[in-house]
């Protein structure tokens, strides 16, 4: 007959979930203040759930009239959101506007960030590609809202899916002021190959025909229809309003190593870098 385990609890065991319980009945009262703290402190934003997005896409060969890069400052009521679109003054050698990163699939990346934080987002229809006059974010905000009136929020995008090559090709000529699929950029790298190298940080030590770093820029402002309060808002790098001040470190992180990447791969890392940035920038709804 084999023998019955041992019923006496190791004390250690039994300070270390004793520790455990306290931490969470500590958490719980933590986050329940700061959330009511948070509601007081901004009472405009209570009752946002409804939300409208607006989707752009910046390629990185145009720039707007008023406006040289996506970067340059926080979408406003008087930023020019609709085109028309001019030539970019000032090109990077090494950048390509990818085509696979489009409205569909940002679409889906922002709508499912947005409901995961409680808001109940949904689409615009789409926007002229190319207007004869400027289109401002007041413009648009006063038509939707003779259409909608129960809307809550305006949340306007841009977005700009960018793949930096280790080094400027070497015929210029070679890269047009187009947006290039993935499939392309591999073909113009290695051509009759089915992927390329991704570089590690080290640009100037980085291997020729490879690729160093491959990003969606964003920028964001979240209006409220009511009074067309800016709610929260990111630029680039920066942010403003009610988003965490910090975003931690999300896919794919630095690296020693320059490793192999297919178009799948280099899409799949675009995204999920977006996902984890948009999932500490999005703050929650109340």
């Amino acid at each position: 007959m084999e023998p019955r385990p041992s019923t006496i609890i190791n004390p250690r065991r039994l300070v270390r979930l004793y520790l455990a319980l306290a931490g969470l009945l500590l958490i719980a009262p933590c986050t329940f203040l700061s959330d009511r703290q948070y509601v007081q402190q901004n009472p405009h934003y209570r009752g946002v759930h409804r939300v409208v997005v607006f989707l752009q896409r910046w390629p990185g060969y145009l720039q707007l009239s008023a406006q040289s890069e996506l970067g340059a400052g926080f979408i406003k009521k008087t930023t020019h959101f609709l085109g028309p679109w001019e030539p970019a003054g000032n090109l990077n050698p090494r950048a390509l506007d990818v085509q696979d990163i489009d409205d569909t699939l940002m679409g889906e990346v922002v709508l499912e960030a947005l409901k995961s934080k409680g808001y109940q987002p949904f689409l615009s229809q789409a926007l002229p590609a190319a207007p004869a006059a400027p289109a401002s974010v007041a413009i648009l905000m006063a038509q939707y809202q003779a259409l909608d009136p129960g809307v809550d929020a305006f949340l306007f995008c841009f977005y700009a899916p960018t793949l930096f090559l280790s080094h400027p090709p070497a015929s210029p000529q070679a890269v047009s002021n187009r947006a290039y699929s993935l499939q392309e950029i591999v073909q113009l790298l290695s051509p009759g190959r089915r992927g390329v190298t991704w570089a590690g940080p080290r640009a100037a030590l980085a291997p020729e025909n490879s690729l160093s770093h491959a990003f969606i820029y964003l920028s964001l402002t979240m209006f409220k229809a009511l009074d067309w309060q800016t709610l929260w808002q990111v630029a680039d790098s920066q942010a403003g309003g009610k988003v965490r001040p910090w975003i931690p470190l999300c896919p794919p992180g630095p690296t020693d190593q320059d490793y192999w990447a297919d178009p799948g791969i280099i899409q799949a890392l675009m995204v999920k870098n977006l996902k984890c940035r948009l999932r500490h920038l999005i703050p929650n709804a109340f």
